[in-house]
């Protein structure tokens, strides 16, 4: 008989959410586990992906409105998990309002999940959790873990879930009990780890509790031939990300507005909140420009981005975000041999060696503008390594399949009592 294993989502499979980041995963651990996903999305729509027939689907739509925050306050501050939570946040001396509120809003998702998980008895006491995001979700299940000591709790962490400077009042909330109570953490990126380690980690127990397991991308229609045609007269220029402050996506739109004299042809893939402001940008700068063509067609699918990739010769993949973890967009480009040009963050530096050009953390439009000249005026020798060395990194780093299969072994933990009775 399989094993449970309990997966916690943001959204899939209400929404999208984190489907093409785990559906190679999915697919591995379908095969080993008896699969029950929880998903909290906020979506009162019926389920929008399909999931494997395996795999049972349970959706918690959590409120948060005036009662369910007093709710919350009160079991906070009268109850055991906000104490030491509290203190804490005295000590620290800043954001103090903020950061108890912060604290008190997480509590009361990860309290509103525990009633959830109880009422429909999906825990019985030998289940192995897996949280997608190192939030409330996964606060809740390691609150349980006193009455049900058999069941382990892993959790991933990405970037939102785990730099302080990601949050508005500077500080993650529950992080020393979390970190305590969690079996397994597992990181996408080497400096993910380097930053949890500095303001968090136990050193003892690195490489046991403390983990990195990329995700990776796949790619099935992969023709090694085309990495080695001639580059076209225009220069196709791709970036794909959400349109929102954090990725700059203006950045790239005022660097390309300095060229004159390069037939360059961009395309970004993506949407969001700032898709109108930053689409009436590339409109009064672009525009006019006669050796310049774009695209922002808002919303595309995986499987159309890959089409891209792999039917049109891309000659160069952009990204000007202010910060990342190891970004999927990046390992797409480079499982189809793109070279790529980004900002030195996050885990990027370590994945441009040899395949592109790293900008710094915050670029001018000056120096977007030269990295893309330089792209374009690289001689053919050096563009075909820069492709043939994307696509050996996504191989050896990114390959979707292969990490899968690795984090399989991986989710394979056992508890270690850690001797605290704190909170």
């Amino acid at each position: 008989m399989k094993r449970k294993l309990i997966i916690l989502f943001n959204e899939y499979p209400y929404r999208a959410g984190e489907y093409s980041f785990v559906r190679t995963e999915l697919e591995v651990l379908a095969k080993q586990f008896e699969i029950c996903i929880i998903s909290l999305s906020t979506s009162l729509a019926e389920q929008k992906m399909t999931t494997d027939k395996r795999i049972a689907v349970y959706h918690c739509i959590r409120k948060f409105g005036i009662k369910e925050k007093l709710s919350a306050a009160a079991k906070y501050l009268f109850g055991r998990y906000g104490c030491s939570e509290t203190i804490r946040i005295l000590k620290s001396g800043e954001n103090i309002f903020g950061r108890l509120y912060d604290s008190i809003v997480f509590f009361g998702e990860a309290d509103q999940l525990r009633k959830y998980v109880k009422k429909n008895r999906l825990i019985s006491g030998n289940e192995l959790i897996y949280s997608y995001w190192f939030n409330a979700n996964c606060l809740a299940l390691l609150m349980d873990k006193k009455r049900y000591p058999d069941i382990r709790v892993v959790s991933r962490i990405h970037g939102y879930d785990l730099y302080n400077e990601r949050n508005p009042h500077g500080r993650q909330p529950f992080r020393e009990y979390m970190d305590r109570e969690i079996d397994r953490l597992f990181f996408v990126a080497d400096a993910g780890l380097e930053y949890y380690m500095r303001c968090w980690g136990k050193s003892e127990k690195l490489g046991d509790k403390y983990m990195v397991a990329p995700i990776g991308t796949t790619c099935e229609d992969f023709q090694k031939n085309r990495m080695f045609r001639n580059q076209e007269k225009v220069f196709h220029l791709v970036s794909c990300s959400g349109v929102i402050p954090l990725k700059r996506v203006e950045l790239i739109v005022e660097g390309l507005a300095r060229i004159d004299n390069i037939e360059i042809r961009w395309i970004h893939l993506g949407a969001g909140d700032c898709y109108d402001e930053v689409k009436e940008c590339a409109r009064i700068m672009l525009s006019a420009k006669r050796n310049i063509s774009y695209e922002m067609p808002g919303f595309v699918p995986l499987e159309e981005i890959k089409e891209i990739y792999a039917k049109q010769h891309v000659d160069c993949f952009i990204t000007t975000s202010s910060t990342e973890g190891c970004p999927v967009s990046i390992q797409e480009a480079m499982s189809y041999g793109i070279p790529i040009i980004a900002t030195a963050v996050g885990e990027i530096p370590s994945m441009i060696e040899g395949n592109g050009i790293l900008l710094p953390e915050n670029p001018s439009p000056e120096e977007v503008e030269e990295a893309v000249r330089s792209m374009h005026d690289f001689p053919r020798e050096k563009i075909l390594r820069m492709r043939e060395r994307s696509r050996e990194k996504w191989e050896t780093r990114y390959n979707a399949l292969e990490n899968a299969d690795q984090f399989l072994l991986f989710l394979d933990c056992k508890r270690k009592n850690s001797g605290s009775n704190d909170d």
